[in-house]
């Protein structure tokens, strides 16, 4: 059976929102990991993002404010010749990481002349350059496109998107085709080293008869070829960190255990028609 539609969407998703608010989650993430003031210009996707990311701090990243790094924190941050974070939102329901990438802050640039006072200039606030999207946007600001046919950022897979977004979506792709097509482009979106913020209901995973959190975590790896960097729960969603391998070499998938839907588990409250498929076409673009 079909589930989800554009409808669906929207309305699952602005009824998450007011439970969990996906852009402090990513927001609070990027500060903690160093990414959200940019990405070093001089090791860009490799060793320098991938350490910033093992080095984080073990604390929840909903308690993370972003405006409470120390001075020297900041300023070490500055020395490096950093290039803006590309990310690209997916499903986007609201602006606010448009919004953030948008944030301006007041940066001394020198003593006015015969004033003793001080000069100054608006500078953004976080190095940013968000793209958001959705079937049917709702907001100015967000693109209309469809997910399943937009095309890469740039041919050379370094100089695609550092960040994806994409909360709560993937449950209302109609089809499991289309959604192991929607896993494969968020991979594939990706720079090597880069990284996908998901969610999705728990429901999906734990009243289906063809998967379970357990077989969902080994298909995004083996399957999809996704790190996983992070996995936690709240009550009613599932939450994933996924990031692209370095290695520019496509990882060795195995095709075979997701081919086709298969039941994996019978009863009553199995009634969730979420299921997954992936096929070797889908990370062909």
């Amino acid at each position: 059976a079909e589930m989800g539609g554009r409808e669906e969407y929207q309305r699952a998703s602005q009824l998450s929102t007011s439970f969990h608010s996906t852009s402090r989650w990513v927001l609070g993430y990027l500060a903690r990991n160093g990414w959200l003031y940019g990405i070093p210009e001089e090791q860009g996707s490799r060793d320098a993002t991938k350490n910033e990311l093992q080095n984080k701090d073990s604390s929840k990243t909903e308690d993370i404010e972003i405006n409470t790094f120390s001075h020297s924190s900041q300023s070490a941050k500055k020395k490096a010749t950093r290039r803006k974070l590309k990310l690209l939102e997916v499903g986007a329901i609201n602006t606010e990481l448009l919004r953030a990438a948008a944030e301006t802050k007041k940066v001394i640039t020198g003593k006015a002349s015969g004033t003793g006072g001080s000069t100054e200039r608006e500078d953004l606030k976080y190095r940013l350059d968000v793209k958001a999207i959705d079937l049917n946007s709702m907001h100015e600001g967000i693109q209309q496109a469809d997910f399943l046919t937009f095309p890469l950022l740039h041919t050379d897979p370094a100089h695609r998107y550092d960040v994806l977004v994409c909360s709560m979506v993937i449950n209302c792709v109609t089809t499991p085709e289309d959604r192991g097509l929607m896993l494969a482009r968020i991979f594939l979106q990706l720079r090597p080293g880069g990284i996908c913020f998901f969610t999705l209901p728990r429901l999906c995973l734990n009243q289906s008869p063809f998967i379970t959190p357990e077989l969902f975590q080994r298909l995004l790896s083996t399957g999809v070829g996704f790190e996983l960097v992070e996995t936690k729960e709240s009550p009613k969603v599932a939450f994933y960190i996924l990031r692209r391998p370095d290695k520019d070499s496509s990882p060795i998938r195995k095709m075979d255990e997701w081919s086709q839907t298969k039941i994996v588990r019978t009863g009553k409250k199995f009634r969730n028609q979420f299921a997954v498929v992936l096929r070797a076409k889908y990370f062909s673009m």
